[in-house]
């Protein structure tokens, strides 16, 4: 009887259990166990005329069973095969030849190495995270050769800062999802990328920032593609000059007037349609003792308001004149001026194609945490991590969606019209929604 228990605890049906061992202080399992059918086909020439030849013991982790690590220790015979003279030992489904770990433990290992920190998962198995690194390795470079390449319709490119270097991420906006990480950001390895992806004539719109290698390697690979420059980088670009324009006026005031001024720093930074009433007072005040900076704030949220407009032309009428008046009233936004002439096709094509690079932003953020926490991943681990893990699920949650279609009625068919009619229900929301809870990639709906 207690043989059979542990015959159900260990679940290996491959194995006779021969003996239950436990370490109290440690915790630990150790299951002696013996093949219940030998290996009595040689290995190598397929002969059946095979004997035993001496025996083994082959020591193996496994998973951790009712919260104790646990191992096996397998004892078996070697075999002699009469034919070609091969000695070999038996085989099993359960692990590798020459594997120190039982297949469901590394499986184990493959599916928590995409989203938990290896020292997290070698303390959880009593493994060292060098074993936990080597098998994590393997797993990616098998999902790598797995990997289907495709062109996305809405591909977003930005740069990633982690431990030191640069990296350049490219996304499926439409899918809000994590698409590739590259190595380098430069011209010449975005080219090679763009140029390995099968039928890119699909991709009809990329999002990206004001970095003109991205910009060159896109017109090279996709001229029939349409950039967009990220409005929140455009706007971006005034918030930035209009700090620097007030740290410019504070260098001229007293203590006390700097105070001042830098008060509303945060309150200059926002849109006025968010200001509430006593910020508004505030900045009543601040501008009767310095209408300059009225000046630079009202022209911000002019410039602001052109993403405002619904079409090209008009967005583009209402820039010429905000730049008219700023080289006529306000120097310091020369500059703007000048970016936005350099980048103005791209900038204006937003009008005709309103997408952001706020997906890529957001999947940023999430690849920056998972660098912080696993601070000295290889750049190999870190992209597989990202990549094929599961950073950018929202957390599970109950979906109707997930159910069968048929349904067996236990009342009868009576329901069926109720039942029905909870369905369409349900297919209404999805069409609201856009997409299933379960295929959200990012909490951004």
């Amino acid at each position: 009887m207690l043989i059979n228990h542990n015959q159900n605890m260990l679940c290996l049906d491959e194995f006779d259990i021969l003996e239950l061992r436990e370490n109290a202080d440690e915790c630990d399992y150790l299951f002696v166990v013996s093949p219940k059918i030998e290996t009595k086909i040689c290995t190598k020439c397929g002969s059946c005329n095979v004997v035993n030849y001496g025996r083994y013991t082959k020591l193996v982790r496994d998973i951790n069973i009712n919260e104790h690590y646990t191992a096996l220790k397998i004892r078996g015979h070697k075999h002699l095969c009469k034919d070609c003279g091969s000695i070999f030992v038996d085989r099993f489904n359960t692990l590798d030849l020459c594997s120190k770990m039982t297949n469901r433990l590394r499986c184990k290992i493959h599916q928590l190495s995409l989203t938990k920190l290896f020292k997290h998962i070698a303390r959880e198995y009593k493994l060292s995270v060098t074993t936990i690194e080597k098998i994590a390795l393997a797993y990616i470079r098998e999902k790598d050769s797995q990997h289907i390449m495709y062109s996305p319709e809405v591909l977003g490119i930005d740069e990633a800062h982690l431990n030191g270097s640069i990296r350049c991420v490219l996304t499926d906006i439409n899918e809000h999802l994590l698409f590739e990480m590259l190595p380098k950001r430069d011209k010449q390895t975005l080219i090679n990328y763009l140029d390995s992806l099968p039928d890119s004539n699909n991709i009809k719109v990329v999002t990206m920032d004001m970095y003109r290698p991205y910009r060159e390697a896109v017109y090279e690979c996709l001229p029939d593609a349409a950039i967009v420059i990220d409005r929140f980088h455009v706007v971006k670009l005034i918030n930035d000059v209009l700090s620097d324009y007030r740290k410019t006026l504070c260098k001229q005031l007293s203590a006390a007037e700097k105070k001042e001024i830098n008060s509303v720093q945060k309150v200059l930074n926002a849109n006025r349609k968010d200001l509430t009433a006593n910020q508004n007072k505030k900045l009543g005040y601040i501008y009767s003792k310095y209408p300059e900076l009225k000046m630079a704030y009202n022209l911000k949220e002019e410039f602001r308001e052109i993403y405002e407009c619904t079409n090209r032309r008009a967005a583009v009428l209402k820039y010429t004149k905000w730049s008219r008046k700023v080289k006529q009233n306000f120097s310091p936004y020369i500059s703007i001026t000048e970016t936005v002439n350099r980048w103005s096709l791209e900038i204006f094509n937003y009008f005709d194609h309103p997408y952001t690079n706020g997906v890529t932003e957001a999947i940023n953020g999430c690849i920056k945490a998972i660098a912080r926490d696993g601070k000295g991943y290889s750049f190999e681990i870190l992209r597989g991590k990202v990549l094929y893990g599961q950073a950018y699920k929202t957390n599970a949650i109950f979906s109707y969606n997930k159910f069968s279609p048929t349904v067996h009625y236990a009342t009868g068919p009576s329901n069926r019209s109720s039942l029905n009619m909870i369905q369409n229900l349900m297919d209404s929301y999805k069409q609201i929604s856009g997409a299933d809870i379960d295929r959200l990639k990012l909490g951004l709906f």
